[in-house]
């Protein structure tokens, strides 16, 4: 019908709760710990039970401790049985995860509205009307290991259509930056799309934020007054003289260069440090130093601004670059209201404010029958014969 441009997709995710609460999400150790708790909570309870046998106590309140210690050993058997039948997860540095016991598949994510248990429903939405070219449920908050299994979707769903031509040959892919990793970059280049990924640090180099630092140094001094924490010096209080020999603290004292040909991140920088002669007992230690009762002396590092010239720019810096260029932050301001949108449509008409099945399988398929209506939704309202 001619509703899939193939010219710009979007991809981005949207976490949602499932059929599972994130109270009972915990390592081994934690379920270990839990049972203990409980077990010492019954000992307690039945202990003042026997102690109140002995006097007149009400009757209301003992049927409630009973139902209580009936509902602690039902949580206790609960908890043994996942423990005798399943090990911890583990995560990228092998070490564990938290598990779940409703739905192992799920995890506990943090989003805006706090903490939950649940999926992450991921989607990839066409530029043209809308329409989600690939969508999947995973029990995963980080995105970083997402955006090559999404690509590889939105490519064999597109040539299942009849059309076995390359679908990013000219068309380009807009991401977020919880997709945004080096080696994510050199995959995109290694597969040469045209994407647009953004980094955490794109908006503080945006020229239209220019003054967002200002307005949070205020508030940041403004919070720290108010809540009596101490502002520290930073670099800019600091004077410097043109060939960087030395430097001049806000007391007044020299502080003599520690490192003149250091690089961080690729970035050139000057290291000074000052002696303990100035700073031990300097009346200025305390607005000086983070921790002056164990730090000694003081030590800043100057960014001249040049690049090491001996290290091979990395695909994350090319595509700083490429989104930090006028086109790049024109085309990436589009991915806002091309892959925003499904969610909002799925969750606030369509009706999906939470995942109401377990395990990934299920929640998988939930995700992209509602993905599918929202698609019919636009089939009935751009298709032939429909308009």
């Amino acid at each position: 019908m001619s509703l899939v441009s193939r010219e710009m997709f979007a991809i981005d995710g949207c976490k949602m709760p499932s059929n599972a609460s994130v109270t009972w999400s915990g390592t081994r150790a934690d379920f270990q710990k839990k049972v203990t708790k409980m077990e010492t909570a019954i000992a307690n309870m039945v202990n003042h039970h026997h102690m109140n046998d002995q006097e007149k106590s009400d009757e209301n309140i003992k049927e409630k401790k009973e139902k209580y210690v009936k509902s602690l050993r039902k949580n206790i058997k609960k908890v043994q049985k996942w423990l005798d039948n399943n090990d911890d997860r583990m995560g990228k540095g092998k070490r564990p995860v938290k598990s779940n016991i409703t739905d192992n598949e799920s995890a506990k994510m943090k989003t805006s509205k706090g903490v939950i248990q649940g999926y992450n429903g991921v989607t990839a939405v066409d530029s043209k009307t809308q329409v989600i070219v690939a969508a999947e449920a995973y029990g995963q908050g980080s995105e970083q290991d997402l955006l090559e299994p999404m690509i590889d979707k939105i490519s064999e769903n597109l040539q299942e259509t009849g059309k076995d031509d390359d679908v990013f040959k000219d068309a380009k892919l807009l991401a977020d930056s919880g997709y945004h990793t080096n080696k994510n970059m050199e995959m995109l280049a290694e597969k040469e799309i045209d994407a647009y990924v953004a980094d955490n640090q794109f908006r503080k180099r945006d020229p239209r934020f220019k003054d967002y630092g200002r307005y949070k140094d205020r508030t940041r001094k403004e919070r720290a007054k108010r809540e009596g924490r101490k502002n520290i010096f930073v670099p800019a209080d600091f004077t410097f003289p043109e060939d960087l020999s030395y430097c001049i603290c806000p007391a007044g004292k020299r502080l003599y260069r520690s490192g003149g040909n250091i690089f961080t991140k690729g970035h050139h920088s000057v290291r000074f440090q000052a002696p303990q002669s100035a700073c031990v007992s300097c009346k200025l230690r305390s607005k000086c130093l983070r921790y002056p009762d164990r730090t000694k002396t003081r030590q800043v590092a100057y960014f001249t601004g040049r690049m090491d010239k001996k290290k091979k720019t990395s695909c994350a810096e090319k595509m700083k670059r490429k989104i930090d260029s006028a086109a790049g932050r024109a085309i990436y301001s589009m991915r806002l209201a091309i892959g925003e949108p499904p969610f909002a449509h799925i969750r606030s008409t369509i009706g999906l404010n939470r995942f109401t099945l377990r395990s990934k399988k299920k929640v998988n398929i939930q995700w992209n029958l509602f993905c599918i209506i929202h698609n019919l939704k636009k089939v009935h309202a751009y298709g032939m014969g429909f308009v």
